[in-house]
């Protein structure tokens, strides 16, 4: 009898050393494929090691992990989320021993222990979550891969808000190492000038008085200094107005240009600006580089933009115009036969309007 007892022994002891072993290539088995499906939403980061090791076998398993930028956004109160933390972080029934699945990591240490088998290396936190309300204007670097639209979105903040607070526009790369401002809200930073008022900046930006007030505690009666840096919340960049004049010229005599039809956009700039080249409209880029003109991209004053507007006019001879000023994203132009023929107008557009082929300077 004592045999037979010794014998089941044995055998219950081996069976309960196989039901471990099984439940724990059951829990390595989930975390990675946890891990593996995870990664198909967005990468894993902050991860920098996962450790399993039992009485025969040891794997191990690295991620990479990069470095996160420093700058004052490390001084608020940030929740750390780690998904594979949080996966396990609750207590199953793979043991039926009082012992709880996870113990508590030490608190100088960065491991959290699985069963006494499991270790969770964190360098990095995966997600950073603000705990209070920003007030604070801050600088972020750009890092590599990150875009305008993506980093706003990691604040909280809408794509414009980035774009005004940094004088960017739509079609404008950020590449690793730029420093962008962030607000702590969506609106925008507006420079106090000689005259404004908080009312007329409130009313300039589609805002709330009050919310400017308390926002940027200002005293009650809302007075302001000149050259004051003001966060605006909710604000709205206006548009610039545009302006359309009319007048008719009459042929004058050349200023040393080349003689074009009157009335066309080209015979309009040939008066502002001394034109040696020939051609229609869609042909000057070329046809200036030819004659030693320089050309580029970037808009200047006093520059000729060419431009290649709708319609079966445009696309056969190209348009001209006269760059009169630049304000922010937007640039006031002057032309002739857009509107009528032989007249005039002004107008203001984008920088990055797609009918702008380029500038001659």
């Amino acid at each position: 009898m004592r045999a037979i007892k010794q014998h089941l022994e044995a055998i219950i002891q081996r069976f309960k050393t196989d039901i471990r072993r099984v439940n724990r290539k059951l829990l390595v088995a989930a975390v990675i494929l946890f891990s593996l499906s995870w990664s198909l939403v967005g990468p894993v980061k902050g991860v920098e090691q996962i450790v399993f090791s039992g009485p025969d076998e040891n794997l191990v398993l690295t991620e990479p992990t990069s470095a996160q930028p420093e700058n004052s956004l490390a001084s608020q109160n940030y929740l750390a989320a780690n998904t594979l933390a949080s996966l396990t972080a609750q207590p199953t029934p793979l043991e039926t021993t009082s012992q709880n699945l996870i113990s508590s990591p030490n608190e100088d240490s960065d491991l959290a222990t699985i069963q006494d088998t499991a270790l969770i290396v964190q360098t990095n936190p995966l997600t950073l979550i603000s705990q209070e309300e920003r007030y604070d204007v801050f600088t972020y670097v750009v890092q590599t891969g990150d875009t305008s639209s993506a980093v706003a979105a990691s604040f909280g903040l809408k794509t414009n808000t980035l774009l005004w607070a940094n004088d960017l526009k739509e079609t404008s790369l950020i590449r690793p190492g730029n420093e962008l401002t962030i607000l702590p809200l969506n609106g925008l930073i507006h420079r106090v000038r000689d005259g404004d008022t908080i009312g007329a900046i409130a009313t300039k930006y589609e805002a709330n008085t009050e919310k400017i007030i308390a926002f940027n505690d200002l005293p009650a009666d809302g007075a302001i200094q000149i050259n004051e840096k003001l966060v605006i919340p909710d604000g709205q960049m206006p548009a610039p107005v545009q302006r359309v004049t009319r007048s008719t010229y009459v042929a004058s005599s050349s200023n040393g240009s080349r003689v074009f039809p009157y009335g066309q956009c080209t015979w309009y700039i040939a008066q502002k600006r001394k034109v040696t080249w020939s051609g229609h409209a869609k042909a000057w880029l070329a046809n200036a580089r030819v004659a030693g003109y320089s050309t580029g991209s970037a808009p200047q004053v006093g520059a000729i933009m060419v431009m290649s507007e709708g319609g079966w006019v445009g696309r056969r001879y190209g348009h001209v115009a006269y760059v009169e000023s630049i304000q922010g994203e937007w640039i006031t132009i002057s032309e002739m036969n857009y509107t009528c023929f032989a007249c005039k107008s002004v107008r203001t557009i984008k920088i990055s309007d797609r009918r702008i082929r380029g500038y001659i300077y």
